[in-house]
């Protein structure tokens, strides 16, 4: 499966069809290396995961664990049902509170993502060392690393991609069809994930093509292929199908089940904005403030002058190229949670890169090299914590950080650990907390109402009311009921919600509602 740390010798780069063998590999070693930065990785990120429900996303999520709803509101696209039911699992013995025990499946899954990067980058370089740079720099990185502490699907996303390209490298390096056959069933699941890996689907269909074609598989083997492809898609496709035939609805079902009900225009939009690309290339930067990128660029160029079969480097290539063309023009809040596949792509290829470097004749030119790798991929973490600090004074988002209760957005949005933001578990908290037994909650954040609706259930107060800013009924009638008022503003200092009669008085960073 993998090699050792001596130079291999370089396969035809034409074909993947009768490919050198490696040389005999060390399974255990391999396997006891993965299992180290599994386990690793998993404390890494269980210790500095979050603790508490969270804002946006996350805390959509967390809240249909805790009401067991299926389908998402926005959309069939946004159900994520593999995620789901293991959300649902992790909560199920309810030894820990709802929202820790489904943040956790994002830090388990990410081990599982570093690992996994592991054992691709080892298919890839056939050398322990930069398979170990390669999981590491996925590891560490700000992105990354946010993502295995929140209750997010990408780093599921991540460990299923990453599989799949091990397996995909493993075949294409002269591995048996099986592998070929776990790449198409690993790509279904991550369909059931999150329709981040439609990306891969058709690079796997023409590697199929390629070797029927040169007959690296045989034909009864396509069916087979196409059968684990769809096994791995069940848990979304059912969902899909369960959906249709209750809403009878085939052109509804279809559009919610290929871009949710909000995000059609952002998915198919084919323009790349200036302001979206800086913000790109800034955490970009921020996640891999190390010789991993330049490290990528030698391995890529090495991947096509004979490091790796030439169907493998043109199928990595294109799979970083989709990746990176579908996110680089997709103009959403969050757009960034969208890079994991690419991180890891890059990671595979900084191996690679890293394996390039080794070969160089010793001398004092390989020794730096080496040695700066080493030491910039040391620094990342240390580049996280300064980066809300750094960027906070230099200005330049001064004009789009918002005043929201309880949260610092440079916190919130470049600290790799989300232990170090519990600002939506605060609001929550304090909302409940204020509203009594059965008050009504007004929200001017839809962001925010998550966590409050999660709170509320997991209160036991479920006489509380958690309203829209909007809903001046709901308003209306608490102030004739005589009920608590409590309103959760879009910014602190500010809040915008009109008033029947009466004025809102600041509770904390919250508000109170008081009768004129």
């Amino acid at each position: 499966m993998c090699g050792e740390e001596e130079a291999v010798t370089e396969p035809n780069p034409t074909s993947c069809v009768d490919l050198p063998t490696p040389p005999a590999a060390k399974v255990g070693e391999t396997w006891r290396i993965w299992l180290l930065l599994f386990i690793g990785a998993a404390l890494l990120y269980a210790l500095t995961a979050s603790r508490g429900v969270q804002w946006q996303d996350p805390g959509a999520n967390i809240l249909r664990v805790a009401t067991g709803e299926w389908i998402n509101p926005l959309g069939l696209a946004l159900s994520h049902p593999l995620h789901h039911i293991l959300a649902l699992l992790a909560a199920a013995p309810g030894l820990l509170e709802t929202a820790l025990a489904v943040t956790l499946v994002s830090a388990f899954t990410g081990a599982l993502a570093v690992a996994n990067t592991y054992g691709a980058a080892m298919a890839l370089t056939q050398r322990r060392l930069p398979a170990v740079y390669a999981a590491l720099s996925l590891a560490v990185a700000q992105t990354f690393w946010q993502m295995a502490t929140i209750a997010e699907t990408y780093t599921l996303t991540a460990a299923l991609f990453a599989a799949e390209c091990w397996c995909l490298a493993l075949f294409l390096r002269g591995g048996r069809s099986r592998y070929l056959l776990a790449a198409l069933f690993l790509n279904g699941l991550g369909i059931s994930n999150h329709l981040l890996a439609v990306l891969s689907t058709p690079v796997l269909v023409a590697v199929v093509v390629y070797c029927l074609r040169a007959r690296r598989i045989a034909w009864r083997e396509l069916a087979l292929a196409a059968a684990l492809w769809l096994i791995g898609t069940l848990p979304y496709s059912a969902l899909v199908a369960t959906h249709l035939v209750r809403s009878g609805d085939v052109v509804g079902t279809l559009h919610s089940a290929l871009f949710g009900h909000a995000y059609a225009g952002a998915v198919l939009n084919a323009s790349i904005q200036p302001r979206v690309l800086m913000i790109s290339f800034g955490f970009l930067g921020l996640s891999f403030p190390s010789l991993l990128l330049p490290l990528a660029i030698h391995g890529i160029v090495r991947s096509f002058r004979g490091a790796l079969p030439r169907p493998l480097a043109f199928a990595l290539l294109v799979e970083l190229l989709l990746h990176a063309g579908f996110v680089l023009r997709y103009n959403i809040v969050d757009q960034n949670t969208f890079f994991l596949p690419m991180f890891t792509l890059l990671c595979m290829f900084g191996g690679m890169g890293l394996s390039g470097v080794l070969a160089w004749s010793p001398g004092a030119k390989r020794k730096v090299v080496l040695v700066a790798s080493l030491v910039t991929l040391v620094w990342t973490p240390a580049v996280g914590a300064l980066a809300p600090t750094i960027i906070r004074r230099s200005g330049v988002l001064d004009s789009i950080v918002r005043n929201k209760p309880y949260r610092d957005d440079y916190t919130y949005l470049f600290i790799p650990w989300s232990i170090a933001d519990d600002s939506a578990d605060r609001l929550s908290r304090k909302a409940v907390e204020l509203a009594g037994d059965d008050g009504l909650i007004v929200m001017e954040d839809s962001m925010a109402s998550f966590a409050v609706r999660y709170r509320v259930i997991e209160s036991g107060k479920t006489q509380i009311v958690v309203a829209s800013a909007k809903d001046e009924a709901a308003l209306t009638a608490a102030i004739a009921a005589g009920k608590p008022i409590v309103l959760v503003p879009l910014d602190t200092d500010q809040p915008a919600t009109p008033l029947p009669a009466g004025q809102w008085q600041r509770a904390d960073q919250l508000y109170i509602w008081q009768s004129e």
